[in-house]
């Protein structure tokens, strides 16, 4: 009686042996693979982190190109290093990562904010944001004399009468107007201005004025093209949702001329 006892004993021992091993066997597995899974992580952040910081870099000089929305960027040091530090097969192989980073980052602008082409369709449609500009160049056109325009913006006070239009708009509205610069596209919006003091209702580092007009302007550079600006001054609305709206100030363009040769394209007030 006393044998049979031991041996049922020693036959529970074994079995809880057994028991203890095959769950000290799965904990080994399950942190082994824990471990696997951890450098494989620490891997794919090591190749990636390179990259990241070339984008980084990169990103933070573009210029803002969106004048409905303006943000502030600051520069990454140590973007030479990195730069130096990986052979031309990857630099080149992350170049075309970073297009495709630019081109999406574009796409994603002109979804939230729309370009010039898709705010007409979302104004028909009753979706937002959208520009609303009330008056049409082509009925326009004959109905002033541009001859002799209200307001010639020359080489002085250039900014100092783009800032006067922005804040004391009714003093203004309805005026001819004829004004020289830069031809500038930004996010689907055209604007005229040149460079010079800092203006708190510009565009991209430049003293500039949206303009909006029917005519042919493909064969303009952004930023290149030197244009003669002729229209009315003009209110249109910003609408961001159907209770939230902010106003617009632009030229009705009823003609746009593009120069031969540049004038003064930094001014000094």
């Amino acid at each position: 009686m006393e044998m049979e006892e031991i041996s049922k004993k020693n036959s529970r021992d074994s079995r809880n042996i057994g028991m203890n091993s095959s769950m000290d066997s799965r904990l080994y597995k399950r942190f082994m693979k824990s471990a696997i899974g951890s450098r494989a992580v620490y891997k794919k952040i090591f190749l990636l982190l390179p990259l990241f910081v070339l984008c980084l870099a990169l990103t933070s000089c573009k210029k803002a190109n969106n004048i409905r929305k303006v943000e502030n960027t600051g520069s990454t040091d140590g973007t030479e290093t990195v730069a130096s530090s990986i052979s031309e097969e990857e630099a080149l192989k992350q170049a075309k990562e970073l297009e495709s980073l630019e081109q999406k980052e574009q796409e994603s602008l002109d979804k939230e904010y729309g370009t010039e082409s898709s705010t007409e369709e979302s104004k028909e449609v009753g979706q937002y944001p959208y520009d609303d500009y009330p008056y049409d160049p082509k009925e326009d056109r004959g109905k002033v004399n541009l001859d002799k325009p209200d307001i010639v913006v020359g080489d002085k006070h250039y900014a100092t009468q783009i800032n006067d239009w922005y804040m004391n708009f009714q003093d203004y509205e309805g005026k001819t107007v004829s004004i020289d610069g830069y031809y500038m596209n930004f996010g689907g919006y055209t604007l005229v201005g040149r460079m010079g003091p800092s203006c708190p209702y510009c565009t991209g580092g430049y003293v500039n004025f949206e303009f909006k007009t029917d005519l042919d302007l493909s064969k303009l550079k952004s930023e290149e093209s030197w244009i003669r600006v002729k229209g009315i001054l003009r209110k249109g609305k910003y609408s961001i949702s159907k209770d939230v709206s902010q106003l617009i100030y632009y030229i009705e363009a009823l003609e746009v001329e593009e120069l031969p040769e540049a004038g003064v394209d930094t001014v000094a007030d």
